[in-house]
């Protein structure tokens, strides 16, 4: 089957379970029950899924590599994944929660150590977890979740609920982002495949850039690869394109110096060598949905995020 003939899997689209979800916003679905799914056809993920086995096994195909999902293990299934199973076990059971992109790129930072992690989850999508005795930090925010979920809403309640699961999602990021980088200093000899390699050098420069250039042809060139090559090899190493880690990083900045800095449009305009103002506020408003102008306005909550052309 080819991609584009898979169906895409957005937060809305959990309301089917709508009887099984404990919570549910725009951004977030937590199904904390037993859930047993049934589904089997391919699907590409909209939304950072992770997925807790609690009993039973499955067999996963990610990305068109196979996997297997145990009891006590954990899947993170990152946006743009493309996800189906099969064989599972009669008595399978799993709990799950889903994020929006949207959510992810509110609260993570965009930089070269957050691709680290997404490029290492992108290659081990599947977690073993041994449960240690003692009361952990995950325990503490599952608990805390679930009493603030079931407690009567109030008019912030969507926002503290918000706030624990980003809290917990930065928790799971650090301590990945950590384990990481103790593997990498114990094993010196470690072998990376090309496509990594070129990837980390990609993000690196793309990370120094802070959007300056917004063409795929500039990053191949600083990296002595086409522009056919390189866009073949980043699909490769995490599933998205150069020209959409680009326009990330550089719109990213850009909201940064609309509602931190004191610049003027024309100003900050020239500052992205952009040729004038009307082509900034024109690349602006194909990745917002919104001027400029009206961004830097715009009330926190009612801000829109980057807007991936595409998907």
């Amino acid at each position: 089957m080819e991609y584009e003939d898979i169906q895409t899997i957005e937060i809305k689209d959990f309301k089917a379970n709508s009887d099984l979800i404990d919570y549910m916003d725009e951004d977030i679905v937590l199904i904390s029950r037993e859930y047993i799914s049934d589904r089997q056809r391919p699907i590409k993920l909209g939304c950072l899924l992770i997925v807790s086995c609690i009993e039973g096994h499955i067999q996963l195909d990610i990305n068109r590599k196979t996997y297997f999902l145990q009891t006590g293990d954990i899947l993170l299934g990152l946006p743009n994944s493309i996800i189906s199973y099969e064989n599972p076990s009669p008595h399978h059971k799993i709990k799950l929660a889903a994020f929006s992109t949207r959510f992810l790129q509110r609260i993570l930072k965009v930089e070269k150590s957050t691709w680290r992690t997404v490029l290492h989850i992108h290659q081990n999508p599947v977690k073993s977890v041994n449960e240690p005795k003692n009361e952990t930090v995950f325990d503490i925010y599952n608990r805390l979740i679930s009493l603030k979920i079931k407690e009567k809403p109030h008019l912030y309640h969507k926002e503290v609920i918000q706030h624990i699961f980003a809290a917990l999602l930065c928790e799971m990021i650090g301590l990945l982002n950590q384990n990481i980088a103790a593997d990498s200093s114990s094993q010196e000899k470690e072998e990376f495949t090309q496509a990594d390699q070129i990837f980390r050098n990609f993000i690196k420069l793309l990370s120094e850039d802070h959007g300056m250039h917004r063409s795929v042809a500039y990053y191949a060139n600083e990296l002595c690869y086409t522009p056919k090559y390189l866009s073949k090899v980043i699909k490769q190493a995490c599933g998205r394109t150069p020209l959409e880690l680009i326009n990330e990083y550089t719109i990213e900045a850009i909201k940064d110096r609309l509602k931190r800095s004191n610049k003027s449009i024309k100003e900050i305009a020239e500052e992205f060598d952009f040729p004038n103002q009307s082509f900034f506020g024109k690349y602006v408003k194909t990745h917002l949905g919104m001027t400029p102008l009206n961004y830097r306005r715009a009330p926190e909550e009612q801000l829109p995020i980057f807007q991936s052309t595409v998907m």
